[in-house]
């Protein structure tokens, strides 16, 4: 069986820089091969149209946690 592809959006949550704050989230979630597990990839920050400071954040989404940074206003995943 191929991976299938599907464009997704997400309830996420931010931290770091003292702030903690819901945003959505867009992104591919990738079944893999042969398995009933998928990844995320090409993530999309919607920060909830707060300005954040430049810094770096832990994103949290569907029970996974990852370490993303804010630079000159976009985000970047590290």
């Amino acid at each position: 069986m191929a991976s299938q592809r599907e464009l997704v959006m997400l309830d996420g949550r931010l931290n770091g820089m003292g702030r903690e704050l819901a945003c959505t989230i867009s992104a591919l979630r990738v079944s893999l091969t042969d398995t009933s597990l998928y990844e995320y990839a090409r993530l999309m920050i919607f920060d909830s149209y707060q300005a954040l400071p430049d810094g770096q954040y832990d994103l949290t989404f569907e029970g996974r946690t990852i370490p993303v940074e804010r630079r000159n206003g976009a985000w970047l995943e590290l």
